[in-house]
């Protein structure tokens, strides 16, 4: 579909004049012959829609029917956006998946937060086949919202989401990404976000489902005092991969982000994470952390976690730390040395390891969901095993 908005934020760029994406691009390594899928996207055809009811918005990528109207959101077709929610991002390269996602959005919407509001608006997201829904935030100067994305078990078909987000002066936002599809498929959610003065952007992101479940995120704090936070679990088997990338732009003074990520990885499924912390010229006072860590719980099953940091200013602090690998022995023996059995001591030993993430008060919304699944995907495993 071919829409003025992105013809405005292209300007005269086409996926024409790029070269394929490979897996020796920076961007693109590690994920193998899926790499082949994602060039040259054929858009599929509009489904109906299955409503939810359950959900504030139900969409199938293409149009949307909304189930509850809040006074704290307003909500806007794509057609009469009238101009781009952001500016590019300072880092983030073009490349031909990119360009063909805006070349090629399939619909969608933009969500203006207009009053304050502490409950989740809902977004249920269905899919029969390939899509390239668009997502616009705009929370406006001092005000606060919550979001939930669902991609769960409706969505059948691969879908390339762009989610923008623009938060103004002293607003706040939370946003639950949530990628559950049991099916065979790729979600790939380009997120891109910039923040204003003393905003405060919160991302929970769950990745448990797809074939290929990838997220990257270009966070631009450009105002002084803005916030960014980030925490994570991804639990994969079989052969799936799971895929964060995350690169946080720390423009303005006095900023701050924290990222913890969480995987677990059993038979020959994989996992990469790459987190890249950008501290500008002039960005004094900042302080920004990042872990990522990982359970390996097969021979074949990898990791890859790349930890970044880019520091061109004095009077800063940052860290990062990163691990993968299997569950250490010694901590199998104490657990073990108390009457339990080594398949319910693993069991017990990745749900101690992800309540770290959660069992945060902010995840109670998704917190027995999560739990169900972990519990479901681990048993899978031992099925597997024993089989």
């Amino acid at each position: 579909m071919k829409n003025k908005l992105f013809e405005k934020k292209l300007k005269s760029l086409s996926s024409k004049d790029f070269k394929n994406i490979t897996a020796k691009d920076e961007d693109w390594k590690y994920l193998g012959k899926k790499i082949f899928e994602l060039n040259d996207i054929e858009i599929g055809k509009s489904s109906d829609i299955e409503a939810s009811k359950t959900f504030d918005i139900d969409s199938n990528c293409f149009t949307y029917e909304i189930n509850t109207e809040h006074d704290h959101i307003e909500i806007v077709n794509i057609d009469e956006v009238k101009k781009p929610l952001i500016k590019e991002s300072i880092k983030r390269p073009f490349d031909k998946f990119n360009i063909e996602q805006f070349e090629k959005v399939t619909g969608g919407f933009q969500l203006n937060v207009i009053g304050d509001s502490e409950q989740y608006f809902s977004v249920n997201f269905q899919s029969d086949d390939n899509a390239i829904p668009y997502i616009g935030i705009n929370v406006d100067k001092n005000k606060s919202g919550k979001l939930y994305l669902n991609f769960d078990q409706l969505v059948i078909g691969n879908i390339y989401p762009i989610i923008e987000i623009f938060l103004n002066d002293n607003s706040n936002l939370e946003i639950i990404l949530s990628v559950t599809s049991p099916k065979e498929i790729n979600i790939v959610n380009s997120i891109y976000a910039q923040l204003e003065k003393d905003s405060n952007l919160t991302i929970h992101n769950i990745s448990t489902g797809a074939a290929l479940s990838r997220s990257r995120m270009d966070i631009d704090l450009l105002g002084n005092g803005s916030e960014f936070s980030l925490d994570g679990i991804y639990f994969g088997e079989e052969t799936q991969i799971h895929d964060n990338r995350v690169f946080v732009n720390h423009l303005g003074k006095n900023t701050s982000s924290n990222m913890i990520t969480k995987g677990v990885l059993g038979d020959q499924s994989s996992s990469i994470f790459t987190g890249t912390i950008h501290i500008a010229e002039g960005a004094e006072k900042t302080e920004s952390h990042q872990e990522n860590r990982n359970i390996l719980l097969s021979e074949e099953a990898t990791a890859q976690s790349v930890p970044n940091l880019e520091i061109l200013c004095d009077d800063v602090i940052c860290s990062h730390g990163s691990s993968v690998g299997p569950i250490e022995e010694n901590i199998y023996h104490y657990v073990m040395s108390r009457g339990i059995k080594k398949v319910d001591a693993d069991k017990l030993l990745i749900k101690g390891f992800f309540n770290e993430v959660i069992n945060n008060s902010k995840w109670d919304i998704v917190h027995d969901k999560v739990s169900e699944i972990i519990d479901r995907k681990y048993m899978n495993l031992i099925g597997r095993k024993n089989g």
